[in-house]
């Protein structure tokens, strides 16, 4: 199944994601970057399995700055895509 990654500059960040996205219905895992796929460095990110666009409008409307979107594919290859 293919996941998607919001990256975030910092845990705080990642963490007030979440329970935001959480209290709207939609399940959010933190996590750490892996190495070598953001390109500002090491990170924070939620991993969602769907509901993407209402993710980064919730995330925009609470004013949580996030830096990225990834989608990870079922091989574990990331892509960088656009919300």
């Amino acid at each position: 199944m293919k996941q998607y990654w919001i990256s975030f500059r910092s845990l705080t960040y990642a963490q007030r994601a979440s329970r935001v996205l959480e209290r709207k219905g939609v399940t959010a895992t933190i996590v750490r970057l892996p190495q070598g796929i953001s390109k500002k460095g090491c990170g924070y990110a939620v991993i969602l399995r769907s509901a993407v666009r209402e993710a980064i409008r919730v995330l925009e409307e609470q004013h949580i700055p996030w830096s990225q979107l990834f989608a990870r594919s079922e091989s574990g290859e990331f892509r960088e895509v656009e919300p």
